[in-house]
């Protein structure tokens, strides 16, 4: 996957991600320059999008591989039919947005996390504010061409270091791939650090150990669930991670996040957490 380089090829305009964003290194305000104006760090905007990440590594490198690739298209319509499964993929989606919609006011600032090409933004407020990252810079350039109106709201970036000054927005939300975030941790404090107090961090995914479903571990030959998956368009670097990690949730949000609340969606098969930060 290749990385940023210091050369700009558009330019932000007022009302962009940059009006939110800090330096990853030093925490300044970037401003609408090309660089971070205290320490220097290069942040090029291009095509629409801020250029906020480094080297990936682990869990990170693997999944934008992935998204990246020729993997994903292959995928995708499985997805598409789970969903379907679920009662469509509105009905689908609205079991955790919903958890969003609560706030009261018209002029919400809301941050995607994983936006991928876009596909939530349909279900939201015609009056909201939404910006997203992703660390697939080719999901985020199919989410302009989707969407012509997120060029300049989006940033290639990573969960666990957001490029975006304390209690930036409104809400914030990430519907799958969470399990196989790089350090779910400080993905979940930085979900937290960036939304306002009060304000809603919805996380939302299939269920931990999932996969453990599949025939193969059921019969005791996992290798014939690596053999399926392949089947369905994912590599084997992907299908390796996916079949030998799982995360622990329960430990986790007791630990980042006691006061979250918690509830099953997609009939049993995946979660949703909320936590609301206090006031």
């Amino acid at each position: 996957m290749s990385q940023p380089s210091a050369e700009t090829t558009s330019t932000p305009t007022a009302g962009t991600i940059r009006d939110l964003a800090a330096c990853l290194d030093c925490g300044s305000r970037l401003g609408e320059g090309p660089a971070c104006p205290q320490c220097g760090r290069a942040y090029p905007f291009r095509g629409g999008i801020l250029e906020a990440i480094g080297p990936l590594a682990g869990r990170n490198r693997t999944v934008a591989a992935f998204y990246d690739g020729p993997g994903w298209r292959r995928f995708r319509p499985w997805e598409q039919g789970f969903l379907v499964l679920q009662g469509g993929v509105r009905r689908a989606r609205m079991q955790i947005l919903r958890d969003l919609l609560e706030v009261d006011r018209p002029d919400v600032m809301g941050l995607e996390v994983g936006i991928g090409d876009g596909e939530n933004l349909r279900f939201l407020p015609p009056g909201w504010t939404v910006h997203g990252v992703d660390i697939a810079r080719t999901r985020l350039e199919a989410c302009i061409a989707r969407n012509p109106g997120m060029a300049g709201h989006l940033a290639w970036a990573e969960a666990e270091r957001l490029p975006f000054e304390d209690a930036a927005f409104d809400v914030c939300w990430t519907i799958g791939g969470f399990t196989y975030f790089r350090d779910h941790e400080a993905a979940l404090r930085e979900m937290r650090r960036v939304t306002r107090p009060g304000g809603a961090v919805v996380v939302a995914d299939e269920i931990p150990g999932l996969h453990r479903a599949g025939l193969g571990h059921l019969i005791g030959f996992p290798k014939f669930d690596a053999w399926w998956l392949g089947l369905l368009g994912l590599d084997r670097e992907f299908v390796e991670m996916a079949l030998g990690f799982d995360v622990d949730l329960v430990g986790l949000t007791q630990r980042v996040w006691p006061g979250a609340e918690r509830h099953r969606i997609w009939h049993g098969l995946g979660y949703c957490l909320i936590n609301r930060g206090g006031s």
